[in-house]
């Protein structure tokens, strides 16, 4: 159990890095790699990415009260984060299948971004 909550503490705390890394890459020009699909297809799940760490901020941000000594609330509050989940989850997903017919060098970096933001979104939103 403690071997599991390490390694998802690691992969939330690598997930800023290989996010940064990877938009830096992409912007980096590189001579070997032509333009082309593959391009397009990695940009696309790049910000794909990236908008689900986004959408994090807005539901905290929106996130409805709710008293949970006394459970007036709670039911709508879990419901409410249950369907932001679902929608970033679906995000992350797409960004994750689109990014293995990415650039070849940005594919771990893109995965890891994804697989590690999946991770930050279900320790955080749980109860």
């Amino acid at each position: 159990m403690v071997v599991e909550n390490a390694i998802g503490i690691v992969l939330v705390l690598l997930t800023p890095v290989a996010l940064i890394y990877a938009w830096v890459c992409y912007f980096t020009p590189a001579d070997k790699e032509p333009r082309g699909w593959r391009s397009r297809v990695t940009l696309l799940s790049l910000a794909l990415a990236s908008l689900a760490a986004v959408l994090w901020l807005e539901m905290m941000t929106r996130l409805p009260g709710a008293d949970w000594r006394t459970g007036a609330g709670v039911a709508h509050q879990v419901a409410w984060e249950y369907a932001r989940m679902r929608t970033a989850f679906g995000v992350l997903l797409l960004a994750f299948v689109l990014n293995l017919f990415g650039r070849p060098r940005l594919i771990l970096p893109i995965a890891l971004a994804c697989i590690g933001t999946a991770s930050f979104w279900l320790f955080s939103t749980m109860p």
